[in-house]
């Protein structure tokens, strides 16, 4: 009986931590996608002073985020979105608007890709 009642907590214990984290990683996508939509937003409209104080607190929640993130995601992914955090600053202190707008796109896409990967759904447990 013992066993049974820790293998049950045990399995309770990991059914409650997965759905911490999941609802971490909603929060985090959701609340990044906001900031760079408004990034976006600066950019479109050639305010890239804005838009670069804007960046930096981006990627100043990026990171502060990233502990926890890359131990529940691929790193794959979490390396590609850091790179293109890179390339997206730099297009924007280059005020190239086109680069950064296609850039800031894109980022925006992989950030909530995350949050589709971790979605509890058939296809990502098969």
């Amino acid at each position: 009986m013992k066993r049974f009642i820790a293998a049950l907590f045990i399995m309770l214990l990991l059914v409650t931590m997965s759905i911490f984290s999941y609802k971490y990683i909603e929060k985090s996508s959701k609340m990044l996608s906001v900031d760079i939509k408004t990034v976006y937003n600066f950019v479109n409209s050639e305010d890239y002073v804005n838009a670069e104080n804007n960046m930096k607190k981006l990627y100043s929640n990026w990171k502060q985020r990233l502990g926890y993130i890359s131990s529940a995601c691929r790193h794959n992914e979490i390396d590609d979105i850091s790179k293109l955090f890179q390339k997206t600053k730099q297009s924007i202190i280059n005020r190239d608007k086109n680069d950064a707008l296609v850039q800031l796109k894109e980022l925006d896409v992989m950030v909530l890709h995350l949050l589709e990967m971790e979605s509890p759904s058939i296809s990502n447990i098969l």
